[in-house]
């Protein structure tokens, strides 16, 4: 039996708001995503131009990850979070139109690309994980890691998921919420935070 092909992703990356968010454009087999839409901003809009945008998906709650989302909800995008982190979009943003869906862990959100549920800058965290990509969100970033000394961090929750990280088969070009891009691998054997997991 033949397998499926693998979906390829191109992304398209832009940055956001006052705190530089990486707003990711993802298309895949003719459908297209922005993954944490920091702020409705020209510049998101020059991006995008005519293209239809089928989902938002949000890394996690905080306010400089989602508030380009209802705009994007108001043209016909299905905004989606991970339930625990619904509390964040709450307070952030209290009269906003209800959410789409939920994400869960294994869910396939996009074709090729999937849902990973790692906890620690915040109850909600998620990951994406493609062929080839990760898209951490504020979990991992070139040289650093998420905070979590915000409300809902935990400190033992991000050490758990960035094993889990650390722990992927291969290397990853790893597209964080903030920062420049970097990979899996360079992360394994540069980052501090990560050596010393490796070394407990």
């Amino acid at each position: 039996m033949r397998g499926r092909k693998e979906a390829t992703l191109q992304v398209e990356t832009i940055l956001l708001g006052e705190l530089e968010t990486n707003c990711y454009v993802v298309t895949a087999d003719g459908v297209t995503a922005v993954i944490d839409p920091a702020e409705a901003s020209d510049a998101l809009f020059a991006l995008i131009k005519n293209r239809r945008i089928d989902l938002v998906l949000n890394t996690h709650g905080h306010f400089d990850h989602v508030g380009g989302d209802w705009v994007l909800q108001e043209n016909g995008a299905s905004v989606r979070i991970h339930r625990a982190d619904l509390p964040f979009l709450d307070h952030a943003f209290p009269q906003h139109p209800a959410v789409d869906g939920y994400l869960e862990e294994g869910d396939e959100i996009l074709p090729g690309l999937r849902v990973l549920h790692v906890p620690g800058h915040s109850p909600g965290s998620v990951a994406f994980l493609g062929k080839g990509v990760l898209f951490t969100g504020d979990l991992l970033f070139a040289e650093s890691i998420g905070r979590t000394d915000l409300r809902g961090g935990s400190p033992e929750a991000i050490q758990a998921s960035l094993r889990r990280i650390v722990a992927l088969p291969g290397d990853y070009r790893v597209y964080p919420g903030h920062g420049p891009r970097t990979t899996l691998e360079r992360e394994r054997t540069t980052n501090g935070y990560l050596l010393e997991l490796r070394d407990e």
